[in-house]
């Protein structure tokens, strides 16, 4: 439940984002020579009544899907699988529904309304995603475009899906991914290279996101190899999430900055570091040489932790978290937990700062009630406060908190 309520936040926090962003955004009035209409009721692109005026768009048609509407081509209407024209705009609450044929785009594509991709062979001299605009993919599907720009919407590749991009979006340059939210369930994504940095344009809250969700999820390059294995860094306020069963490995150190949920798997072939601001979710299982939370950041979740720890910043179990390693808490750090949370440390506890306890307002414990704070298995140092209204007792391999 706690993944599928942390999907849902992410998803919704990429909205308001885009939202935000989109907001700043001075669309660029386009004519539209060809509109659909609808009126024959079957959906086709080819289909000419579909379209004011009553004419199938061509190379020179400059065609505008509007509010509301839905149109069916590329193959997918069982009509011609070949569509070839100047210009293409979606608006927002609009959607362009495409086949396994090819579709050619002379100039520009913008989408503010939404896209699918069924095995379609896209090319377009530019494309634009502004706020709200989503491609979802399935099958496997190509774009091709030298400007492609998805600084505030979203590309969606879903289970089974394959999306090749021929070239670079504008926001991965260098190996820096600045913008979008990029979204894997159970399918592939392939950049043409690599990713080191994921990282947010401005100040803009969730700016780009990055989600592989489900088993069989992944971001590669060209080559077909792991293009987040070259992951070094998430910055502030950028989202990198690995749902379900998706899994990741980096092949060196991780610093983190702005938000990870592990919720899968995430493999860190060193020293996994949460800087100043960062937070992380930790449902399912972090493998790290080492782990340290820095002051300012806040390392959390229910899952397993399979390294070490070092706390100086704020560790917050919630529900039964895993140290396989040894966990020291520094004076600057805090283990922070709701009543009936237990952080679980398989060697060496070495404590020292407060131990924080905080309750559910709506179902506070009663007088008397205890919990098991902390296990271990070696102590050393103690917790030097505690949250008021609570005492502590220390047994050979536990530490177990009590409601006064």
């Amino acid at each position: 439940m706690k993944n599928h309520c942390t999907k849902h936040f992410l998803r919704a926090a990429a909205l308001l984002a885009l939202i935000i962003y989109g907001g700043n955004i001075l669309a660029q009035a386009q004519s539209c020579s060809v509109t659909w209409t609808g009126n024959a009721g079957n959906g086709s692109w080819s289909t000419a009544s579909n379209w004011s005026p009553r004419k199938v768009p061509g190379p020179t048609s400059d065609v505008c899907i509007p509010t509301f509407t839905t149109a069916d081509g590329a193959g997918l209407d069982g009509s011609s699988s070949s569509i070839s024209v100047h210009s293409i705009q979606v608006a927002e609450g609009g959607s362009l529904l495409l086949g396994s044929g090819r579709v050619s785009i002379a100039t520009s594509l913008t989408n503010q309304g939404f896209i699918t991709l069924y095995g379609t062979t896209l090319s377009a001299a530019s494309i634009a995603l502004p706020s709200p605009g989503e491609i979802d993919v399935y099958d496997s599907s190509s774009i091709t475009c030298p400007a492609f720009s998805n600084a505030a919407g979203t590309v969606s590749v879903g289970a089974g899906g394959t999306l090749r991009l021929a070239d670079n979006p504008v926001q991965l340059q260098n190996g820096n991914l600045s913008g979008g939210n990029w979204l894997v369930s159970s399918g592939v994504l392939i950049f043409p290279s690599d990713i080191s940095q994921i990282t947010t344009q401005g100040t803009v809250a969730y700016g780009t996101v990055l989600s592989l969700d489900g088993t069989g999820s992944a971001v590669q390059d060209a080559s077909g190899h792991n293009a987040l294995a070259t992951l070094t860094s998430v910055g502030s306020t950028a989202v990198l999430a690995l749902f379900d069963s998706a899994s990741l490995t980096v092949a060196q150190g991780l610093t983190s900055q702005g938000v990870v949920d592990v919720s899968g798997s995430l493999t860190v072939n060193g020293t996994y570091t949460q800087a100043s601001g960062a937070g992380s979710n930790m449902g399912g299982s972090l493998s790290a040489t080492s782990v340290i939370v820095q002051t300012g950041s806040t390392l959390g979740g229910n899952g397993t932790v399979a390294s070490s720890i070092t706390n100086n910043g704020t560790v917050a179990p919630q529900g039964i978290l895993t140290v396989t390693g040894n966990y020291a808490q520094t004076g600057g750090g805090a283990l922070t937990e709701q009543f009936g949370s237990t952080l679980q440390v398989n060697l060496n506890a070495a404590l020292s700062g407060p131990l924080n306890v905080t309750v559910n307002p709506k179902h506070p414990p009663k007088s008397g009630a205890t919990y098991t704070a902390l296990t271990f298995g070696s102590l050393s140092g103690s917790f030097t406060s505690l949250t008021a209204g609570f005492t502590l007792t220390t047994n050979a391999n536990s530490i177990v908190v009590r409601k006064l």
